[in-house]
């Protein structure tokens, strides 16, 4: 019985994927230097529809996890509610940046994604 409540939360945890968001934007760029890796800031708005859908739906496909994992270190940036730092600029929310570990910009992706357009982008982002 043992056995089988292990497999079944083993499964249940596989099952729910969840970004490991950096504290901050310093805190991400000096993890991305440690880690070598390069840096994705999103930034959004609370109240914001394409925000809360790539934060409900894409964010939890365990194949985007993975790749941001892999390849990223992610920070959250509230537009209202956080420092933006300079060059880190938005026409409207979600906007994406990519960052390399020295903080300078490497690309940039504006609005929400499905799943497989946002895994390209990914792609084109990483190292």
């Amino acid at each position: 019985m043992g056995k089988i409540i292990l497999a079944l939360s083993i499964m249940a945890s596989c099952a729910f994927a969840e970004l490991n968001w950096a504290p901050s934007y310093d805190a991400a760029l000096a993890k991305a230097k440690k880690e070598k890796k390069n840096v994705m800031v999103m930034l959004s708005k609370e109240d914001c529809p394409a925000c809360e859908y790539m934060t409900d739906v894409v964010f939890e496909e365990k194949m985007i996890v993975s790749e941001v994992e892999k390849s990223f270190v992610p920070v959250h940036i509230d537009i209202h509610n956080d420092f933006i730092p300079d060059g880190l600029g938005y026409i409207g929310t979600p906007t994406f940046h990519f960052l390399n570990a020295s903080g300078k910009k490497i690309g940039r992706y504006d609005g929400a994604a499905n799943i497989p357009t946002f895994m390209g982008v990914l792609g084109k982002n990483k190292k």
